[in-house]
């Protein structure tokens, strides 16, 4: 690796804001058009995103706290309910649960994998579960086909967030197509790609997709809220209330220009996720994440464990490389109660994990580099 990545500061960011060139252009015509609340370039994200996953039940949101939160709504969590989660995901994942006033049991990871135990997230079912959360963490797909067997033992919708996740596959299939009754995909400034904020649910059913497009936005039912006229029409009724969670024009706009690059992007992010596979397979102190054989991961950021992590930790940051442990795990913080859960695997990847750069920045010389820095000790 030349000097000139070695000593240029934050030459390898762990994350980086995608924004495509005609981006400009298209902000500005909708910021200019008079309309930017709702209107069709939702509806054009919304398509692109079907088509991209494989699943006709998508619908853009605000972002994705919001839409774990409609998602867990419809799935029948009320107060005083169990949702069953890992405390190692993001804030955004877990705290939705918090905002229903329900609670959450936490289950333990495999160490091996950072995602769900299925056989831990079995015993902790009880008489008040009613919905499983999972996580797909950095990315990488958990073992989804034990999980949906075990909540359709029980009787319990399965929420996935795939915020990390966009363009992951199980068995072939794009998660937000695999059996989940919900996914969550996010547009935050840091993933794949960006719409400045936003969210999008992916439904495993017809009902819950007609509802929650509606829900979305204080439960009203678009095509009979208003008269030949344009007046609100008395006879369209709002059964349920709902939420101010609507994507508006900027975002969809940039989303629908992103969707144009997502192939290429999660391509990239792919490749160097596969080199690092092997190019740090069997250095001395480093375990390569296990991940199921049927998933292939987005690699939206590179997570391995490593002995004496933050002294690897503090090594790559001298070098110019972003590291990062990105998640803490959440049993840790007040606002969720209850702690003393005895989750051994939880420990153990929260003492070891690391993630380093996998993005669409990061070229051949660049991910070279940050191996030799590895590879180097620390």
């Amino acid at each position: 690796m030349s000097t000139t990545i070695r000593h240029a500061a934050n030459r390898l960011p762990l994350y980086k804001v995608h924004l495509p060139p005609e981006a400009d252009q298209v902000i500005s015509s909708v910021l200019h058009s008079g309309q930017i609340a709702s209107g069709e370039h939702a509806t054009r994200f919304e398509l692109s995103l079907q088509n991209f996953v494989g699943n006709p039940r998508i619908t853009v949101t605000q972002d994705a706290a919001s839409s774990i939160a409609l998602s867990l709504f419809l799935g029948g969590v009320r107060p005083g309910d169990e949702v069953l989660a890992s405390p190692m995901a993001c804030l955004a994942t877990n705290e939705p649960v918090l905002n229903l006033f329900a609670r959450i049991r936490w289950c333990d990871i495999d160490p091996q994998t950072g995602n769900l135990d299925a056989e831990d997230l079995r015993r902790r079912i009880t008489p008040h579960t009613r919905a499983i959360l999972i996580f797909h963490w950095a990315g990488n797909p958990a073992n989804v086909d034990v999980i949906y067997e075990i909540a359709r033992a029980h009787g319990l919708p399965v929420i996935e967030d795939a915020s990390e996740a966009l363009g992951a596959e199980y068995a072939a299939s794009k998660l937000g197509n695999t059996g989940a009754d919900f996914t969550v995909f996010s547009f935050y400034a840091n993933r794949h790609i960006t719409t400045l904020e936003g969210g999008a649910i992916a439904f495993g059913s017809e009902e819950h997709y007609e509802r929650g497009r509606w829900l979305k936005r204080y439960g009203i039912h678009v095509p009979t809220f208003r008269d030949p006229q344009g007046e609100i029409n008395p006879r369209s009724d709002i059964p349920l209330a709902g939420w101010n969670m609507a994507m508006h024009e900027v975002s969809a706009a940039l989303g629908t220009v992103q969707m144009g690059h997502l192939p290429s992007i999660i391509a990239r992010h792919q490749a160097n996720g596969m080199f690092y596979d092997q190019a740090l397979s069997g250095v001395p102190g480093i375990r390569i994440l296990k991940r199921p054989a049927a998933a292939r991961s987005a690699y939206w950021v590179y997570t391995f464990l490593a002995d004496d992590r933050d002294g690897l930790l503090r090594r790559l940051r001298e070098c110019d490389v972003h590291a990062s442990k990105v998640h803490q795990r959440n049993d840790r913080y007040s606002c969720f109660g209850v702690s003393g859960y005895d989750l051994p695997g939880v420990d153990e990847f929260q003492h070891r994990c690391l993630s380093i750069p996998c993005g669409w920045w990061i070229g051949e010389e660049a991910r070279e580099y940050i191996c030799q820095m590895v590879r180097s000790g620390w």
